[in-house]
């Protein structure tokens, strides 16, 4: 393994088994490790000593190759995480804490909960270098703020200066003489006393960015996070090809990257591909909107097949084909790709969009927002429901039918340059099972209809200003699960927001926003990392317990990452053979996880690819043009 001045780049440890939480055996079915930069906060920090890791990644690809179907699930952690701790059996009664908790959580929950998992499995999570605002253990809030203060530019500590001189001087003049009551002093006095002002909020602006972290955040993230979890996949491949190679096929990749870590990511993927590959080209002769149809393998044994973003931290316009996008080059690779959102996030409405607002390069609001704020509703004046203007499940799916709607309206998107993108066919009578039916798979541009940013700016009106007419939005891939209203029961079987206040609304407000800002920074909602909260003990005198276990949506991330669409939807059906059930049986199957959805107050728009394959059994998939 790379070492770096005597230590090693990371740090890879087998995640404890809580004898209170499963039995080990069961366990011992899931290999599951934590996986760590060792990259610390401060370049002037020591890189601290950690025991080799190579006889770790040996052991993982020993356990690979020797599957019939390796797959490996990587989950990664977001900005402003404390590395916390593992829970232990002298620990029994209380969840781990940190990055280290939230790890052991998701294989715990996957060896409870996920009977149908590849036997093939390996989990892993991993730890890029963040710091918590507020600080964890050594690195406390006090030391931050010292070493912020330490590090001042000298520049920066030449304004203060000025600043408090020119304040301090304006005092003792108008204290002691008799100038103040002139003209002269007067226009004097308010120049300084607005020069100074400023000078000292925007060193102040400057000191509170540092302190909270974000920009300090991406850089480790970009620059020690991605490297090496690229260079730890790197070390695993070679380890595995020295063994002798895979016993199955290629080892499955999939990844839960929850706020910045879907950056990390994305980002991983991009190195990890092989830029010299023809089929990794984006465009044929530097051509805009000839994307080559691209291979899903990357390296010598990985093949991408899951991709879950919670809440990621990147710019919405990612789900948008265009020349500005980054990182569509690694969305399109993946078998299967989901959203979660949250319109009420406020860590990405307040830090990550005023953080990039002087970064990302955008002429308009709505070009800066972030694609974890994504909002799934109906289009306004919709012909396929209008009585349906707050419907919650699959709002793209008719309930009387369990048929994905046909959203292409050509007469209505042609003249505004958006291609037609459907075609019918006609399966096999075999393949129909019952009926003799004609279907029709759904590649509608006029799937970012259901998409926005903005309360009347949907992703459609983006992409009409973006696109040349023969792209296709990368958002088709995706399944996106808009969980603003998402609620779960209290123990008194009262359902209440976990993500916000669940107030039912098409968009919310100013005062909405305002509301949900206190009970983030109270603790009372995390609007952030909701998705994965394991409930609170907590009571409030007045309403009882404050916080829900967030059991669906869990079930919902950790299932999809392991498992696939599919197989989820068989799991929670209760259909082990799903792929034998009629076609009829299998869209109640998917009515009834609507109806799930809607219930928990979840809006899901589902990708015609995923409808295509689970429902249909068209297994080929078609990237060409994305």
């Amino acid at each position: 393994m790379t070492q770096l001045n005597g230590s090693y780049l990371i740090d890879i440890k087998s995640i404890p088994v809580t004898k209170s939480e499963l039995p080990a055996t069961n366990c011992a079915d899931l290999p599951a490790y934590f996986v760590g930069s060792t990259a610390p906060n401060n370049v002037e920090d020591k890189v601290y000593s950690v025991s080799d890791p190579e006889p770790a990644i040996k052991q993982i690809a020993e356990f690979l190759c020797a599957q019939d179907c390796p797959e490996l699930l990587i989950a990664i952690h977001g900005y402003n995480t404390a590395l916390g701790e593992f829970a232990t059996d002298e620990n029994q009664l209380k969840q781990g804490g940190g990055v280290k908790g939230w790890y052991q959580d998701i294989r715990n929950h996957i060896v409870k909960n996920c009977d149908r998992r590849p036997q093939g499995l390996v989990f892993i999570g991993y730890r890029w270098p963040s710091e918590q605002i507020k600080g964890f253990g050594n690195d406390s809030l006090s030391s931050k703020l010292g070493a912020a203060r330490r590090s001042l530019p000298i520049v920066l500590k030449v304004i203060v200066v000025l600043a408090l001189a020119a304040l301090l001087g304006l005092s003792v003049v108008s204290l002691t003489t008799q100038w103040s009551g002139s003209t002269a002093f007067t226009i004097t006095g308010v120049i300084l006393l607005v020069s100074a002002t400023l000078a000292l909020s925007t060193v102040l602006t400057l000191f509170l960015l540092r302190v909270v972290g974000y920009l300090r955040d991406a850089y480790r993230a970009t620059n020690f996070g991605v490297p090496d979890l690229v260079e730890f996949m790197r070390q695993l491949d070679k380890a595995i090809v020295e063994i002798g190679g895979l016993k199955g096929g290629r080892v499955k990749l999939s990844f839960i990257g929850h706020s910045m870590g879907g950056f990390v990511v994305t980002n991983t993927v991009r190195i990890l591909s092989d830029v010299f590959d023809e089929n990794s080209v984006g465009y044929t002769n530097l051509g805009l909107g000839k994307a080559k149809a691209p291979s899903p393998n990357i390296g010598h044994v990985f093949a991408l097949g899951r991709l879950v973003l919670v809440a990621p931290d990147i710019p919405a316009e990612t789900i948008i084909s265009s020349r500005a996008n980054f990182l569509t080059s690694s969305l399109r690779r993946f078998e299967e790709t989901y959203l979660f959102s949250n319109e009420g996030d406020m860590a990405l409405k307040l830090a990550s969009t005023a953080a990039n607002y002087a970064s990302f390069p955008a002429r308009t609001r709505e070009g800066g927002y972030r694609l974890g704020n994504v909002v799934v509703k109906l289009p306004e004046a919709s012909t396929v429901q209008p009585s349906a203007a707050n419907q919650y499940g699959i709002v793209n799916l008719a309930p009387e039918t369990g048929k994905l709607l046909d959203m292409t309206t050509r007469s209505q998107f042609a003249t505004q340059g958006i291609a037609p993108s459907s075609e019918v066919i006609t399966l096999p009578e075999s393949e129909e099972a019952d009926t003799a039916e004609t279907i029709q798979t759904v590649k509608a541009s006029s799937y970012l209809k259901y998409l926005y940013t903005l309360p009347k700016t949907s992703l459609l009106d983006r992409q009409i200003e973006l696109l040349v007419p023969t792209q296709k939005p990368i958002a088709e891939l995706f399944t996106v699960f808009d969980c603003t209203d998402y609620q779960e029961a209290l123990p008194d079987q009262k359902l209440v927001g976990v993500l916000s206040h669940a107030l039912g609304k098409q968009s919310l407000n100013f005062w909405d926003y305002v509301k949900l800002t206190f009970a983030y920074f109270r603790g009372k909602i995390d609007t952030h990392g909701g998705y994965f909260c394991p409930g609170s003990a907590d009571i409030d005198p007045k309403n009882g317990p404050v916080k829900p276990e967030a059991r669906l949506s869990k079930q919902l991330i950790y299932g999809l990452a392991c498992l696939g669409f599919q197989p989820l939807l068989a799991t929670m059906a209760g259909s082990p053979n799903f792929e034998d059930r009629t076609l009829e049986e299998r869209r109640q199957a998917l009515q009834q996880f609507s109806d799930l959805c809607e219930k928990h107050g979840i809006q899901a728009l589902l990708a015609a690819e995923r409808y295509n394959q689970a429902i249909l059994g068209i297994g080929e998939r078609d990237r060409s043009g994305y």
